[in-house]
């Protein structure tokens, strides 16, 4: 035995094996994160989680609208004022001053007797943060299930609604999921899509296992018996993290229900603009450096293995023998099969299409890009509470 390990190490040197080595750990890495952690989120299924109430509950769907947007007015409430849901209500709050928009808020409101409005004027030095707005929103709706969403942001269908009531029956923090939309479609847009993707997947790979730290300011909600419970929202000196560092405050693994369907995903509008994504994605991983270390970890982990898997196999093919290339070539083919069957099956439950035939430009090229993400500050910094 002992001589035939002196022959392998004569014939392909203990540097060589030991590149093979972080190669193979490496690749283990890798299986773990597409094969197991992330495979869990297709595997996942709500209805598996016992109902805590049998009831259907009504529902109070909350948004903050900040000055004077048209789309909104005229493309995203009909959708949510049209749900197929038995009983809920949609809360306004209008942030702004204009006389005109504040009218056509109300004469839609005098043809629902199930929508709610409320108006907060902010001007001068008085800004009116998000959490402001959403203490006002939660105060005006009736209903105990508060669900959260924003303008910019379309429900996929008319059951939005009823499949994230199923959530409400099963937990009291309910976390749904959303998709980036473009204007167009591009190998830049693509790109941008497979970031917010695969943050999203990190997000439910934690969640499905009952470790919540993230939902999407579009498509979240909880029991105001929680809120009522904390006395509202933390970290109040920053205008954002009410999605995250206030989810991370109040989620367990037993009041948390992870709603994972095509028709329980909203869209939500992106600039296509590569500079104004940016400044978008920076701005709100402000609260990033808030996150536990444990969170943070398994994020960089993923980024970080993926990286250095390519690079270490790039060097095994150009200086290890024939053979081991052979080798390190197949566990390359056979990580990238495996990414790609699992990223379409999660795809599939977290509203994305049609990533298979180009998913190897992201593979390769999102560590750089969350890199370059992460190596400078947002230009607009949180507003404060003045």
């Amino acid at each position: 035995m002992i001589h035939f390990f002196t022959k392998i190490l004569e014939a392909y040197t203990w540097q060589g094996l030991a590149l093979l080595g972080v190669v193979v750990a490496l690749f283990f890495v890798q299986l773990y994160y597409y094969g197991i952690a992330y495979y869990r989120i297709y595997l996942f299924r709500l209805m598996r989680r016992r109902k805590r109430q049998l009831e259907t509950p009504p529902i109070s769907v909350i948004v903050a609208v900040r000055g004077e947007d048209e789309q909104f007015l005229t493309e995203q409430l009909p959708v949510l004022l049209a749900q197929q849901y038995p009983v809920y209500e949609v809360v306004i709050v209008y942030i702004g001053n204009d006389v005109e928009y504040y009218d056509q808020l109300q004469n839609i409101r005098n043809n629902y007797s199930y929508m709610r409005l409320t108006k907060m004027s902010g001007s001068g030095r008085l800004y009116i943060t998000n959490k402001q707005a959403l203490n006002v929103g939660i105060k005006s709706a009736q209903y105990d299930a508060l669900l959260f969403t924003t303008t910019g942001t379309m429900p996929s269908s008319a059951q939005w609604l009823d499949f994230m009531a199923k959530g409400f029956e099963r937990g009291e923090v309910v976390v749904g999921t959303a998709v980036p939309v473009f204007e167009r479609d591009n190998l830049r847009t693509y790109i941008m899509r497979m970031v917010e993707f695969h943050r999203m997947r990190n997000a439910m790979a934690r969640g499905v296992v009952d470790k919540v730290y993230y939902a999407p300011r579009s498509n979240y909600g909880f029991s105001r018996r929680l809120y009522d419970s904390t006395r509202g929202y933390n970290h109040l000196g920053i205008d954002i993290g009410d999605n995250d560092l206030y989810i991370q405050d109040i989620a367990t693994s037993r009041n948390t229900a992870i709603v994972l369907s095509p028709y329980s995903v909203v869209g939500e509008e992106r600039p296509d603009r590569w500079d104004e994504w940016m400044e978008h994605m920076r701005y709100y991983d402000t609260t990033r450096k808030s996150y536990p270390i444990g969170i943070r970890s398994f994020i960089s982990r993923e980024r970080g293995s993926r990286l250095l898997f390519f690079l270490s196999a790039i060097v095994a093919i150009v200086v290890l023998p024939l053979e081991l290339k052979l080798g390190v070539a197949t566990l390359i083919l056979l990580r990238y099969g495996v990414v790609v069957g699992t990223s379409s099956r999660v795809a599939s439950k977290l509203g994305e299409r049609g990533i298979a035939m180009r998913y190897w430009i992201y593979d390769l090229v999102g560590p750089f890009v969350e890199w370059i993400i992460g190596s400078n500050e947002s230009h607009n910094t949180p507003k404060l509470w003045k």
